[in-house]
């Protein structure tokens, strides 16, 4: 009996020392994918899965790690061994997979096991699970209205230039760098800012920039006749929804506004929306906007539609299935009227993951001739120096200033500005003034006391553009 009660000992000891053994490299293996090393994790928890191939922690990391890479398949087999042994961020992974996949009714399987699972442990549901629930419930709305598309080209292009393969007419405006709105005098140094549209007329120009939260908001200004923006101002907290809004394009009827958001009615990443404005007394308002559902948008980002009715094709960008740094842009005609694919078309599914754009197109269609003759000689994007101020100031010290950009003193650039857009107004005003001077010439004597305060207004807009021209010189050269 005692030697019984020895074995027994030695045996708990022997079980600890190999539990502590074992613990070290898991910690490790965790700490790798904390750190986002995760082939070097895959690697040592493989190594540990030899062991003990029904750890549900070593089959958790496992399947994560392998997700985080994208082998998303192979993910699988260890998830679900890991929630067969209770691990409930398991079943978090795999109803993330099946929204990926489309898969609805699995996604809401997966999600059930989770929320009872936690629930089993006495852990609290957290809010994620609310959030996926959310957008399993608009994962099935878009899906009972994919578009019918063809979709006839797809490019693979680095993240940072992708616009640059939008091959636009130029009827359908400028795709530009943010740098280019820079010049004409949009953000400061200490915001960031993404591509921006400048439209045929180039009457006015839209990007995104930064604000303190360190979010993406839509911004616009009118371009004045110098090459100036008026008065820049957002668009409209409503249009981000909560999260980031940038990638504008504005149709030619100046009145449908594509761009992609990451709020609250976004499948997952950034999402395509449309929305439409119209005149108010403080400049244009913008309608709540819509998403503009499959297949342009999926759980991943999506953004940056741009639709030229002169050539009759349209571009957006994805990162789905795309390799990191890259993005895809698919080439696509546009149709007037949207429809749907049938609910029960035994494609639906490929057709809303564009998993085969050919799925997409008609049946003996030559899309490389129709795609060549359809496309502009040049593309219209790109950086765009014409755009930019041009005026004369004397610096004081001999040189003669003609852009904004020749200014070192980021305070005296704002000066110059500002004094532009005084005199932008003013010229403006002389505008209307001639207009009350050809009507009392005309024999109208009611605007003489019109004319009289329109002098007055005048002479107070060169004064001050005046003082703000020498201000912008004083900064400049302190």
């Amino acid at each position: 009996m005692k030697h019984g009660i020895f074995r027994h000992i030695f045996a708990l000891a022997l079980a600890a020392s190999c539990s502590g053994a074992f613990a070290a490299p898991i910690d490790d293996a965790k700490k790798l994918y904390a750190d986002g090393d995760y082939a070097a994790a895959i690697e040592q928890l493989q190594a540990l899965l030899k062991k003990s191939p029904r750890d549900g922690n070593v089959n958790y990391y496992l399947g994560a790690s392998l997700m985080a890479v994208g082998q998303t398949d192979e993910a699988l087999a260890p998830l679900r061994q890991a929630q067969t042994r209770g691990v409930a961020d398991a079943s978090r992974l795999l109803a993330q997979y099946a929204i990926d996949r489309y898969d609805v009714e699995e996604a809401e399987t997966e999600l059930d096991k989770w929320e009872a699972q936690l629930k089993k442990s006495r852990k609290p549901v957290p809010e994620e699970h609310a959030e996926m629930s959310s957008r399993v419930v608009q994962l099935s709305n878009m899906m009972d209205r994919v578009e019918k598309i063809e979709v006839i080209d797809s490019i693979s292009c680095d993240a940072a230039t992708f616009f640059q393969a939008y091959r636009l007419s130029s009827e359908a405006g400028k795709i530009l760098p943010g740098d280019a709105v820079r010049r004409i005098g949009a953000g400061s140094d200490t915001q960031t800012l993404s591509a921006a549209y400048l439209p045929e007329s180039r009457t006015e120009v839209l990007w995104a920039q930064t604000g303190e939260d360190g979010k993406y908001q839509l911004y616009g200004a009118d371009i004045l006749d110098d090459g100036t923006i008026s008065h820049p101002a957002p668009l409209g907290d409503q249009l981000a929804e909560g999260g980031n809004a940038l990638f504008p394009f504005l149709m030619p009827d100046g009145v449908t506004l594509y761009f992609a958001n990451d709020g609250e009615n976004s499948l997952g990443g950034y999402d395509i929306f449309m929305t439409r404005r119209t005149a108010g007394d403080d400049g244009p308002e913008y309608f709540q906007p819509q998403n503009v559902g499959m297949p342009y948008n999926s759980p991943f980002n999506d953004y940056l539609l741009a639709i030229d009715e002169a050539s009759g094709l349209g571009w957006w960008a994805t990162d789905r299935n795309a390799e990191p740094g890259k993005v895809t842009v698919y080439v696509f005609i546009p149709s007037e009227v949207r429809v749907n694919a049938a609910p029960d078309d035994p494609n639906l599914h490929d057709l809303a993951r564009l998993s085969d754009i050919t799925l997409t197109q008609k049946p003996g269609t030559d899309y490389k001739s129709l795609l060549a003759s359809r496309l502009p000689e040049k593309a219209e994007n790109g950086a765009d120096d014409s755009s930019s101020p041009r005026f004369e100031l004397d610096n004081g010290r001999g040189t003669v200033y003609t852009r904004l950009s020749d200014f070192k003193n980021s305070g005296a650039r704002s000066a110059m500005l500002e004094a532009l857009g005084v005199e932008a107004e003013l010229r403006k005003q002389l505008d209307r003034e001639e207009a009350l001077r050809e009507r009392w010439r005309k024999g109208d004597r009611s605007v003489s006391q019109d004319i009289l305060e329109s002098e007055q207004t005048t002479a107070q807009m060169r004064r001050r553009a005046a003082a703000m021209r020498n201000n912008a010189v004083r900064l400049e050269t302190k």
